[in-house]
């Protein structure tokens, strides 16, 4: 989450787009200019434009279609101008600029911080919102948000089995998933647990369920007893089955283990770190 320094590219990126526009706007138009007097006592608009070496000139009043053209041409070089030095100044503010960047920062502090979760220093949502950015950065998460705090269809299969509780009060069914979530948590990372997804003709139910960038959603399934040869046979066949319904390993669908009955937190972190959150 680069802040501010995205938001000067997303400006540079607009500035361009603006000075494509109206340099194609030119080179449609006449290279000519317009001019206006007064012929006994009426108003007359003249076309003028070099010929030659000599300066050319014709009254126009009746070719509004001209008229229009030439009034388009001047608004494009005077907006160019003022575009063109825009673009300068965004450049080298970019060039100058040390992105501030939550995680880099995070990044850089020696492993004392490294052992505190992330809302000790900041709140990820609240940084971006505070700091009243505009823009797809503050869009995309707030929408996140959103999403995560909107009501949804979750599984009711064996709710009895669901009575770990995490520190915010949801009901989950292992210490694992606990876990992930409350690294989950820690990163400010909106999900839904056992939501409810039907897709090709296909129900499903992962573990967790988040949405990326462009609003569509991604999944994380968990396999906690993969030592145990009938619950490894289930979900292998259970990943077949959703990459037939067009929910890929590797691309929709992220999956984890536990190893010898224990949940290895450090690949937790780092699928949240480099598979959940570069997505969202």
């Amino acid at each position: 989450m680069a802040l501010f320094k995205g938001e000067l590219e997303e400006f540079l990126t607009y500035y361009e787009s603006l000075r494509d526009y109206y340099k194609k706007i030119l080179e449609r138009c006449p290279d000519a200019k317009l001019r206006y007097q007064k012929d006994r006592g009426y108003d007359q608009f003249i076309y003028a434009n070099v010929k030659d070496g000599k300066v050319v000139r014709k009254g126009i009043n009746k070719r509004e279609d001209i008229i229009r053209e030439l009034a388009k041409a001047e608004f494009a070089r005077r907006a160019l101008n003022v575009i063109e030095a825009d673009i300068e100044v965004l450049q080298n503010a970019i060039d100058g600029i040390i992105a501030f960047d939550p995680d880099s920062i995070l990044d850089s502090m020696n492993f004392a911080y490294k052992r505190l979760p992330e809302e000790y220093f900041f709140d990820r949502n609240k940084t971006a919102i505070s700091l009243n950015l505009s823009g797809a950065d503050k869009a995309r998460i707030e929408r996140h948000k959103e999403w995560g705090d909107a009501p949804f269809t979750q599984s009711d299969y064996h709710l009895e089995n669901k009575n770990v509780r995490t520190s915010r009060g949801e009901l989950v069914r292992s210490k694992s998933e606990l876990l992930i979530i409350e690294d989950l948590y820690r990163y400010e990372v909106p999900k839904h647990y056992e939501q409810v997804i039907e897709t090709n003709g296909v129900r499903f139910i992962p573990d967790f369920t988040f949405e990326d960038a462009n609003g569509e959603l991604f999944f994380w399934d968990h396999f906690g007893m993969m030592d145990y040869p009938d619950y490894a046979e289930h979900n292998i066949n259970k990943i077949e089955r959703l990459n037939n319904a067009g929910i890929v390993l590797g691309d929709r669908l992220i999956v984890s283990f536990d190893r010898n009955g224990k949940i290895n937190m450090g690949m937790i972190e780092a699928i949240i770190k480099n598979e959940v959150i570069p997505r969202l």
